[in-house]
């Protein structure tokens, strides 16, 4: 394990306390930890905006407004972030469900992306990273 990055891996609870401040001892270490280096996994990502939205009942917006926040904190490194950023675009903007955004992105490079959601390859938009089929 000596090998791996200098980059703490960050936990949903601490992207919580993060964007909520809501815990006072806690959102103080989780502000510090972001002073380094500090990354967040796309299912990290979908589990904020779940918990946003189920827990917190914060809207749509608001929940956009938090993860493209998080992405522009200098020091947290997100994969895909070009991604991630449609994803959150299309979910605010669409009414896309974010999670299904990000299993879109995540396809990228497949020949297609198969659902039978009627609705996803509206709310993905022609500009989407994978053509999205109807499976017959």
């Amino acid at each position: 394990m000596g090998g791996a990055w200098r980059v703490r891996a960050l936990d949903t609870n601490v992207v919580l306390r993060l964007i909520l401040n809501d815990d006072p001892d806690q959102s103080k270490v989780a502000a510090a930890v972001v002073e380094q280096p500090a990354s967040v996994g796309t299912g990290v990502l979908m589990e904020t905006a779940w918990v946003l939205g189920s827990t917190y009942r914060q809207p749509r917006a608001a929940i956009a407004a938090a993860l493209s926040g998080l992405l522009n904190v200098p020091t947290i490194v997100v994969a895909d972030e070009p991604g991630v950023r449609w994803a959150i675009e299309r979910y605010r903007d669409r009414g896309a469900d974010f999670a299904d955004m990000l299993h879109i992105v995540a396809a990228r490079g497949a020949s297609s992306f198969a659902s039978f959601d009627k609705r996803l390859a509206g709310q993905a938009g022609p500009d989407t990273p994978v053509v999205i089929e109807r499976p017959a």
